[in-house]
């Protein structure tokens, strides 16, 4: 047992790690999306462009062209303009619009970055102990560190609940900066983010109601396909006509997924050909970060949750397909920290893939595409989930 003293250390600990990693994979996320889009529509970067220009803006691109000269750096070019872009963030002037109600404008990015951020805080990386810290460590000697930060039983609920606060943030921002084209995009922000809750609900309740538990860690090691024993002492192991309901709300919440951390093509909120800039047209410098960090939070988050639940968590094989790999064959039939961000670096990148592809939806079709669509498919989805749990 640990003392409440090594518990709060053990907490700060994790926190610091999981934050880290975050805004780490953050800004690799802002050069890769440049990079996958600009492959995909065979784009023309900022390194291949503005050779005529002096100063420090010259400076960076001989410094990008230069880096393309060398095979291996040749890839990673794009990154003097990608660092110039970060420290032009920093260096920004902080506007307010005068007419702007102040307080509001300035708490709305935090609003909708601080829920981005406390999602993760059930999110299950590794269903056991990744380490444990040598007795020299002062506190934590002998401790083990968990791959995850908290093990509730209600974890899914808890996301679903904290996760739908972070468009009260878009819609403070819209509204307060007493302009109509932020306040046009922050209805519809909330519009769309209440529309498509109900079927990315429904849709992940499928998957609830085949493991029977709302724990997060329980039920990717379920619905992997994995045999597990209860508390009573039953082993127990999801049936493989489950994969059926568990694919098709595979697609079901990554559709709603896109919905609702408003990319494309579901980009309604801050669509340019309409709305400027939509919900954050007002805001720069670091304010506007927050903004684009809590998009790109929501979006490992909604990846993490989709891997976990559907695509087989920490194991190798997606849909309960797990159950086909020997138990003899090392490391691929054991759960790793690899398999789980795998996953989530693949769907973060069909994020990247889907907006490089599709056109934007027009708002009369993103509402109708969730009411007429989602919304009876996945409940369909969930009465074919009810019968496989209630005949096995």
């Amino acid at each position: 047992m640990m003392t409440p003293v090594q518990q709060v250390v053990m907490a700060v600990i994790q926190i610091t790690v999981l934050i880290s990693i975050i805004l780490l994979i953050v800004p690799v996320m802002t050069f890769a999306e440049r990079k996958v889009i600009g492959y995909i529509q065979v784009r023309l970067g900022a390194t291949r462009q503005a050779g005529g220009i002096r100063g420090f803006a010259a400076g960076i691109n001989k410094l990008s062209w230069a880096m393309g000269r060398i095979p291996i750096l040749s890839f990673f070019r794009g990154l003097p303009v990608f660092a110039a872009d970060g420290l032009k963030l920093l260096l920004k002037e902080d506007i307010v619009p005068d007419r702007a109600d102040r307080f509001v404008f300035v708490i709305a990015p935090v609003v909708c970055m601080i829920p981005a951020f406390a999602t993760f805080a059930v999110i299950c990386f590794y269903p056991g102990t990744l380490f444990v810290f040598p007795d020299q460590f002062p506190i934590v000697g002998g401790l083990p560190f968990t791959g995850f930060l908290t093990d509730i039983n209600v974890g899914l609920l808890y996301i679903m609940a904290v996760g739908s606060i972070g468009v009260y943030g878009i819609v403070l921002g819209g509204w307060a900066s007493n302009s109509k084209y932020p306040l046009l995009g922050g209805l519809r922000s909330a519009a769309q983010i209440i529309s498509y809750e109900i079927p990315l609900s429904l849709s992940l309740l499928a998957a609830v109601v085949l493991s029977g538990t709302l724990n997060f860690r329980e039920l990717s090691v379920y619905l992997a396909g994995v045999p597990t024993v209860t508390a009573a002492g039953d082993v127990v192991q999801m049936p493989l006509i489950a994969a059926v309901p568990l694919f098709f709300g595979f697609f079901f919440y990554l559709t709603c997924g896109f919905a609702e951390t408003n990319r494309v093509p579901f980009d309604l909120a801050e669509a340019e050909t309409e709305l400027v800039s939509g919900f954050h047209t007002e805001y720069t410098g670091m304010k506007f970060a927050w903004f684009m960090l809590a998009e790109y939070a929501n979006m490992m988050a909604v990846s993490a949750i989709a891997a976990g639940f559907f695509l087989g968590g920490h194991y190798l094989l997606p849909f309960g397909l797990q159950r086909f790999v020997p138990d003899g064959i090392p490391f691929l039939a054991e759960p790793s920290l690899l398999f789980f961000f795998g996953k989530v670096f693949f769907l973060l990148f069909v994020f990247l893939w889907v907006r490089a592809t599709l056109p934007r939806y027009r708002y009369d079709q993103l509402m109708s595409v969730g009411w007429k669509w989602l919304i009876p498919v996945t409940l369909i989805n969930l009465l074919i989930a009810a019968a496989i749990r209630f005949a096995f």
